[in-house]
């Protein structure tokens, strides 16, 4: 049995809360995780998903702001502009800070775990230990990206899903804010029914994707395809 250790930090911080809500009295008796090691994970649990909260929403207004920014630069066509962004603040209570090295903790818990002699297949499914070798496969997956087709002048994407889930689109519209989150797809076409650009005007969209399984990205990013759109009536 092989055990797993997220590599991605979003995967990595649902792997640590799946292991402590999994992490019962029953399992302690067998296992004999150290209880300040828990504690430690505890602590640790719930700063790295503030610290992640954190780093997404600032993620997202550095794209907002620097839209706004190119609309100062450039302008739009309407050559209004609107108020400054809202940054994101930090909150007036923030959990505890904990020792660095979550997943070095994580590891070291694991470990104890197999030490004991105790850790089944079944048990490390519960605790989010297991290596689950279907789902390093799938860690392998690149998405083949294609235009299928182009209806009433909006791009329709193609991939063959097989075992995923799902696949998320990322779109460059070509406004100067580089590639960002457009939608999720459960379907292998996906048509993008963003408003076409003005009457007699071109415009250059990119899109590229990856695949999503339990809720989640995996494998590897597509190539990026490049798509003409021409604004109609």
């Amino acid at each position: 049995m092989r055990i797993l250790i997220e590599s991605s930090e979003e995967k990595l911080a649902v792997q640590i809360r799946k292991f402590r809500n999994g992490y019962s009295s029953a399992y302690a008796a067998l296992l004999k995780v150290p209880t300040d090691l828990l504690d430690k994970l505890d602590k640790g649990s719930n700063y790295l998903d503030f610290v992640l909260e954190m780093q997404g929403k600032i993620h997202t207004s550095s794209t907002t702001f620097t839209s706004y920014k190119n609309l100062v630069l450039h302008g739009n066509g309407a050559d209004i502009l609107g108020a400054l962004p809202v940054l994101p603040i930090y909150p007036t209570v923030k959990p505890p800070v904990c020792e660095a090295n979550v997943e070095g903790l994580l590891r070291e818990i694991a470990q104890a775990c197999v030490n004991s002699g105790n850790l089944t297949e079944d048990i490390a499914k519960a605790l989010g230990l297991f290596e689950d070798p279907a789902v390093v496969l799938l860690e392998n997956g690149t998405p083949a990206l294609l235009l299928k087709s182009m209806s009433g002048g909006h791009p329709m994407l193609h991939t063959i899903l097989n075992r995923y889930d799902a696949f998320e689109v990322w779109k460059d519209s070509g406004k100067g804010v580089g590639f960002i989150f457009h939608n999720v797809s459960t379907a292998s076409d996906y048509s993008d029914q963003s408003a076409l650009p003005a009457l007699g005007v071109e415009e250059i969209w990119k899109y590229k994707i990856i695949f999503r399984y339990q809720n989640l990205q995996i494998g590897h990013w597509s190539t990026t395809i490049s798509v003409l759109v021409k604004g109609n009536v």
